[in-house]
């Protein structure tokens, strides 16, 4: 997604949470600074979602569940966040794990020595776990939801779950299927009923754009 396409979205989302353009902004700047001369991971991601089945993997409760009995041929796995945790324990290693760090980083950081790449987002909210966890991470990708300075990319998106969908798509994915989602959980705060609203809203947008450029 352009940004160009992306700030109308963005701004409606600052607005709605009360979040801070300039901490997005700073916390960009952070990223960059610890991602600085690491080189990129985007073609070797690339690599391994193009013209795959991409399964993007939610940490719902019902995630366990919706992976027992899944056969499908040749796919990769997308980890949102704490959903890593769940895909290690059925002997699965996420081809790639989108994260703002606030899961269970030890999950993380084992897929990441075990070959996930790991892609790292940087909000208003999360300066100081970017500067714990990053540079124990090694084939990174930095993302942001702000205008994205050089060296760091925003493919749309605002919940960890629905930045997978977009990553899967302009990695150039085959078909996307979700697994551990769950938008009606009963049990979350609002605040996170309102994010679950968003993440919907956000991967409704994502896969029918998706099936438009096909």
């Amino acid at each position: 997604m352009q940004f160009a396409n992306w700030e109308p979205i963005y701004l409606e989302i600052l607005e709605d949470f009360g979040f801070s353009l300039a901490s997005d902004e700073k916390a960009a700047e952070l990223l960059q600074s610890l991602l600085y001369g690491r080189g990129q991971c985007v073609p070797m991601a690339r690599a391994k979602i193009r013209g795959r089945v991409a399964i993007v993997c939610g940490n719902a409760p019902g995630l366990e569940s919706d992976l027992e009995g899944l056969q499908i041929k040749d796919a990769a796995f997308v980890a949102a966040d704490g959903a890593t945790g769940v895909l290690l324990k059925k002997g699965i290693v996420p081809e790639i794990v989108v994260t703002d760090l606030d899961g269970p980083f030890e999950a993380i950081l084992e897929a990441n020595q075990r070959g996930s790449i790991v892609v790292v987002h940087a909000h208003g909210d999360n300066l100081d776990a970017l500067k714990r966890c990053v540079p124990q991470l090694n084939n990174i990708i930095g993302t942001v939801q702000c205008r994205p300075p050089e060296g760091l990319y925003n493919f749309g998106g605002f919940t960890d779950g629905d930045r997978c969908v977009f990553l899967a798509r302009e990695l150039g994915a085959a078909f996307i299927r979700l697994v551990g989602f769950d938008f009606e959980d009963l049990s979350v705060t609002p605040r996170k009923k309102k994010k679950l609203a968003w993440a919907k809203k956000l991967i409704d947008l994502a896969l029918s754009s998706a099936y438009q450029d096909d």
